[in-house]
């Protein structure tokens, strides 16, 4: 693993590459909705004044890749295939960078970087300007709408603010799922509730992991819930201080009124029962939805009584990014991962949509 700086040779390489030129990338991708992914290569941009590249050495496989390429849903507008292009995926990217534009100062040629979900901003609006850059309404991503991500042997953003240093105690395998997956439930963790709190975290596969190893770092009192009672070692080894299965109505019997927050990480198209959920809430308690989930309905009379509430939470601007990578390198976090070859993409996302686990596949490229 490459934690420090590039040969001087490759440094030299990098140097003499025109960043005005666009780059032939070989990558991974569907040709059209559900479609296996062959490599291929295809040209990304030219590199502007802002632009950052990375030569890829490990890239996370995110439920949202899962959804892009199958053109699920909501997902739909934002594919490459709704602009006449295929789909390349990959978002979850540690490796070296190998170009950036003049303007780009934070991170250097050699230097370890790593690229999430969202990959630009206006920077001067409202929501920008409070360091909520995904609520940006010029928000992009990293592999939508036509733009080449990180199933490749290289990768570029044009704004290089959503590239970020790793910590030198970071592992680079075990930090790429924290870029997309990692900071989609740090955010909640930090923004919604505070030390001390008794906080459920519902559905333990490669989100929940995380976020219990974060709720119990960041001095939470964590119950894992999950529908399967098998789960409790796992749970507990990731850190969770209790274990309910929640298909045991007597084990939810005994933890109503007791959470402080519940943080749902489930992704699923089946439906959910939630309003078994509610009642474990205290008063004033509040239960966010991170997950992919479908529609929920709740007993807002109900629910009236105890002033509990319902909410959600999407990925985190740079500064949750850059506190979550500080954090980790701090108290040693990493997820849980799987590696495999890039060239095992398609096996990987197979497993992915049929297993659920607590483990996150990385795909390495050498």
């Amino acid at each position: 693993e490459a934690k420090g700086r590039e040969s001087d040779f490759s440094l030299q390489a990098a140097h003499l590459r025109p960043m005005s030129a666009p780059r032939t990338v070989k990558c991974w991708a569907a040709a059209k909705p559900k479609a296996a992914l062959e490599e291929v290569c295809m040209e990304v941009p030219s590199l502007g004044p802002h632009g950052v590249e990375l030569r890829v050495q490990f890239c996370g496989l995110c439920g949202s890749d899962v959804h892009l390429i199958n053109s699920d849903g909501g997902y739909a507008d934002f594919t490459g295939f709704a602009v006449g292009k295929p789909q390349v995926c990959g978002h979850e990217v540690i490796g070296i960078v190998t170009a950036v534009g003049e303007e780009v100062t934070h991170v250097k040629v050699g230097e370890r970087a790593g690229i999430g979900w969202q990959n630009g901003a206006c920077h001067e609006c409202e929501w920008c300007k409070k360091g909520d850059e995904q609520l940006c309404a010029s928000v992009k991503a990293t592999c939508c709408e036509g733009n080449v991500g990180a199933f490749a042997d290289y990768v570029r953003i044009q704004d290089g603010k959503f590239c970020f240093a790793i910590p030198e105690a970071c592992d680079s395998a075990q930090t790429a799922p924290l870029l997309c997956g990692g900071q989609t439930v740090w955010t909640p963790l930090v923004q919604q509730t505070k030390d001390g709190d008794k906080v459920g975290i519902l559905g333990l596969g490669g989100l929940g992991h995380m976020a219990i190893k974060f709720a119990s770092a960041l001095g939470r009192e964590v119950t894992a819930l999950s529908g399967s009672a098998s789960k409790a070692e796992e749970a507990k080894a990731l850190g969770a201080h209790a274990f309910v299965a929640h298909s045991d109505q007597s084990q939810l019997d005994a933890l109503a009124g007791t959470l402080d927050f519940i943080l749902v990480t489930l992704a699923t198209t089946q439906t959910v029962d939630f309003s078994k959920f509610f009642p474990l809430l205290r008063p004033r308690g509040t239960i966010c939805f991170v997950g992919m989930c479908p529609p929920i309905t709740a007993d807002v009379f109900t629910l009236g009584f105890t002033m509990n509430n319902i909410t959600t939470s999407n990925t985190g601007g740079r500064k949750e990014m850059e506190s979550m990578l500080a954090f980790c390198a701090e108290k040693g976090i990493g997820a849980s991962v799987v590696l495999r070859p890039m060239d095992e993409v398609n096996a990987c996302l197979a497993e992915l949509e049929s297993a659920k686990h607590a483990k996150r596949f990385v795909l390495t490229r050498d």
